[in-house]
């Protein structure tokens, strides 16, 4: 059985995740229109199949990392979503500087969502299984007819 930590890590790990589909669609369209306008000035045709296809993609990859952290107790995967949330710091002047819109606020919610996730990777319980000797009690056996 996994401990309550990686439990907890799922739990808001996936919050923040939710939470930036959520941004993704409250801002999806200045997103494509910066894009599209950057890919004029460089010559090349990028729209909102890109921008979207990207998004898949980045979302899947994080699920992909949170699947291999949570359930295969890969500690290499546990450090990607580290370093990946640590480049996300580079973001942060952006989110609390200017107007909290709607679409800002559920960004910085789901920064912090994550930044709390990781925190529950690092608790006792969590470094135990990932080095393979849970001290969480076994899963009870399904009854039997």
């Amino acid at each position: 059985m996994r401990p309550e930590s990686i439990r907890r890590f799922d739990m808001f790990y996936l919050g923040s995740l939710a939470l930036s589909v959520v941004d993704f669609f409250l801002e999806r369209d200045a997103v494509v229109a910066q894009a599209e306008a950057q890919s004029r000035a460089a010559n090349v045709s990028l729209g909102s199949g890109f921008v979207t296809g990207a998004f898949v993609f980045w979302t899947a990859l994080l699920l992909l990392l949170w699947f291999l952290a949570s359930r295969k107790r890969s500690g290499a995967a546990k450090w990607i979503i580290v370093l990946l949330a640590v480049i996300g710091l580079w973001g942060v002047p952006g989110l609390v500087t200017g107007a909290f819109t709607a679409a800002r606020i559920v960004s910085l919610l789901s920064f912090v969502l994550t930044w709390i996730a990781i925190y529950f990777l690092f608790r006792p319980d969590a470094k135990a299984w990932f080095a393979g000797s849970s001290t969480a009690e076994p899963e009870p056996a399904a009854p039997r007819d």
